[in-house]
């Protein structure tokens, strides 16, 4: 299954547009039509690849300009993520280079997995169990929340919430006290 997962024609146009976002964030190359090429599948309908075309070749000079400006301790870019960094930095370049911009976009937005699906699916079948299904779809969605969530919940800091809740109301205050 893997073997087949990995061989399949979306993955490979997947890797193809990770290299030429790479490549042509690290410097200008001098094969873009054949690079533009080879992911037109992938973007066809949604960006216009003559613009592309230009704003790979400029892309190069706009990254290192912003290293050097933000004095960022990049050599080389490896990850879509250090790229996404420096759009973040300066965020004119995602205006100056749109079409670049919606590429790094589209390829963020493609799942290469359905497992975070697959893990919501079971969390549903461990928390609808026999005793639970009573439960109204609205609690049952609230509950799924909260379990597949559970690492940020657990960094919630529950007093805050409480003196929140306990300082939003005079009657509250009466029957709580006052907390600190």
């Amino acid at each position: 299954m893997l073997e087949i997962r990995f061989t399949q024609k979306d993955f490979k146009l997947l890797c193809n547009v990770e290299k030429f976002i790479l490549e042509v964030s690290n410097k200008p190359s001098n094969q873009l039509n054949e690079q533009i090429e080879t992911i037109k599948d992938f973007c066809i309908s949604d960006i216009d690849t003559l613009k592309l075309k230009t704003e790979a070749s400029m892309i190069s000079d706009f990254v290192k300009s912003v290293i050097d400006t933000y004095q960022l301790e990049i050599k080389q870019i490896t990850k879509i993520s250090t790229l996404c960094e420096i759009f973040n930095k300066c965020s004119i370049g995602k205006q100056m280079f749109r079409e670049f911009d919606n590429l790094i976009r589209l390829y963020l937005t493609i799942p290469v997995t359905t497992a975070t699906a697959e893990r919501t699916f079971s969390a549903l079948n461990r928390l609808k169990n026999i005793l639970r299904t009573s439960m109204t779809q609205s609690r049952l969605n609230h509950c799924l929340i909260a379990h597949i969530y559970k690492e940020k919940l657990d960094k919630i800091d529950l007093h805050e919430i409480l003196k929140k809740f306990v300082s939003s109301n005079e009657k509250r205050q009466a029957f709580f006290g006052f907390l600190d």
